[in-house]
């Protein structure tokens, strides 16, 4: 499962920022098809009364059931601005500039951006399945997209130090950005963190316990929610740029 996320991921990044028409259209339609069946399994959970017998757990519940609804207006907007993609484009450099980021930092962003909105739900899907077959399938997911993050986002950064990119537009847009990078590595330690006090292995790797289920289970929620928060700040600060302002600038300095 964690393999597959992850080519998605990649190949949704990858045509995207591709300069040929034909392949920013099939990335758009490929990131609407995976949309789609995100939404469509928690659909199905509700249809299937898995939500009626998660008990104690209605607020991973709502979270799942407010991404459904995010994800199909997400998805509304992505078939509505298909029609965009039919567009020349120049090339894009591999190295990043002072005005815009180059194709790696563009692939390593979208591949990470992609692979957060498949772990986030699957997390919730975790707490609330019954145990089963199912539900280790969806835990192994999730523990490998959430390596697979901290792998990116080591690659990205490493790669910034090397090849600096734009600055941020403003001082909330920094604060934001430096947010989004802490917990994108908190995330992952932290759920490595409950796995060994929940005696889960990761990866076939039995890991320590160091702290209590509870505490470790507390700081992976927080933070699941402040990145949630991050998140949307920062999605709404550039549609807000992009659709309010009227600032194309700032979008395509990572997207075509």
């Amino acid at each position: 499962m964690t393999l597959s996320y992850l080519l998605l991921a990649l190949g949704v990044a990858v045509l995207l920022n591709l300069g040929n028409r034909w392949a920013r259209v099939a990335g758009q339609v490929l990131a609407a098809i995976a949309l789609f069946f995100n939404v469509w399994s928690i659909w199905l959970a509700v249809e299937d009364g898995t939500f009626d017998n998660a008990a104690g757990q209605q607020g991973q519940v709502l979270a799942l059931l407010g991404m459904g609804l995010v994800g199909a207006a997400v998805l509304l907007g992505l078939l509505l601005l298909l029609p965009g993609q039919w567009r020349e484009a120049g090339p894009v450099p591999g190295r990043n500039g002072r005005t815009a980021w180059g194709q790696a930092s563009r692939i390593l962003h979208w591949a990470s951006a992609v692979l957060m909105l498949c772990a986030l739900p699957m997390g919730y899907f975790v707490v609330v399945l019954p145990a089963g077959a199912i539900r280790a399938e969806f835990l192994n997911g999730h523990q490998g997209v959430g390596l697979a993050v901290l792998v990116l986002l080591a690659l990205r950064l490493g790669w910034q130090l090397a090849s600096a990119g734009p600055d941020s537009p403003n001082a909330l847009a920094r604060l934001n950005k430096a947010a989004l990078y802490a917990l994108l590595a908190g995330l992952p330690v932290s759920g490595l963190l409950l796995s060994g006090a929940l005696r889960v292995p990761v990866l076939g790797i039995a890991l320590p316990a160091l702290l209590s289920v509870e505490a470790a289970r507390a700081v992976h929620q927080i933070l699941s929610a402040l990145f949630v928060a991050a998140f949307a700040a920062h999605a709404g600060a550039v549609l807000w740029h992009h659709f309010g302002l009227h600032d194309r600038a700032l979008v395509r300095r990572m997207l075509r």
